[in-house]
């Protein structure tokens, strides 16, 4: 049974608490409902991502980059599987650069020039017998940024249990080594904090289809390292 991630609305005992005050005396409003999940369990993940990327053909490009992501959120038992509390994620390091050559020159560009970055999804968590699968993405865009035609989708790290196929591709055919399949111990049955780290390796070389030109080739490929830790609240 897939479950997906919850997140509780804070605030919910203050607007009912709002309302009460228009009642009539001796008629009060009932107990507000808890405004904060009863977490259970903290999960803290760090991706680590370093990555490169290159166009083929008479325009050429390339580009390289570094990611590090964190992301905080909790584990909850309802009885029979885990709910996952979304937390927060923030980009903890994010470079990148491109060089092109084409009709215009050479062109180089740094990070802030890239005008976009990746964003991370961290969606549900699954119980199975051999423990706890995670299911995130990072979601990507289309590179090169030096050019408007002959763009491809930049693929960063999903786990396996990601569904989502940006550009059309299955992201687990291309794991070339390492697994990414992020799967938990059952912070059920351990004691303390729990530390997995999984690493691997992804890559992926095509031809890019376009209507007017053929000859141009895409080569995408990253090396990720994935480390979560399960803390018990109480």
């Amino acid at each position: 049974m897939t479950r997906k991630a919850v997140v509780r609305a804070a605030g919910i005992g203050a607007l009912t608490f709002a309302f009460g005050a228009f009642l009539p005396a001796g008629i009060g409003p009932p107990s507000p409902s808890p405004a904060v999940p009863d977490i259970e369990w903290t999960v803290d993940m760090t991706i680590t991502v370093k990555g490169s990327y290159e166009l083929e053909g008479r325009a050429k490009a390339s580009g390289r980059y570094n990611l590090k992501m964190t992301w905080t959120g909790g584990l909850e038992w309802d009885g029979d599987d885990y709910i996952l509390i979304k937390g927060e994620d923030k980009p903890a390091e994010w470079t990148a650069e491109e060089s092109a050559t084409g009709p215009g020159g050479i062109l180089i560009l740094t990070t802030d020039d890239f005008q976009a970055a990746p964003e991370l999804n961290v969606s549900y968590v699954l119980r199975r017998s051999n423990g706890i699968h995670l299911s995130f993405i990072i979601r990507g865009f289309e590179v090169p940024r030096s050019f408007s035609r002959n763009t491809f989708y930049l693929h960063f790290p999903a786990s396996a249990e990601n569904e989502e196929n940006p550009g059309g591709v299955k992201y687990n055919l291309f794991v070339k080594s390492g697994s990414n399949a992020v799967v938990l111990d059952d912070p059920a049955g351990i004691q303390g904090p729990g530390e997995k780290t999984f690493r691997w390796t992804w890559v992926r070389r095509s031809a890019v289809r376009t209507e007017r030109e053929t000859g141009f080739f895409e080569s995408n490929r990253h090396e990720a390292e994935v480390t979560v830790v399960i803390r018990p609240v109480r």
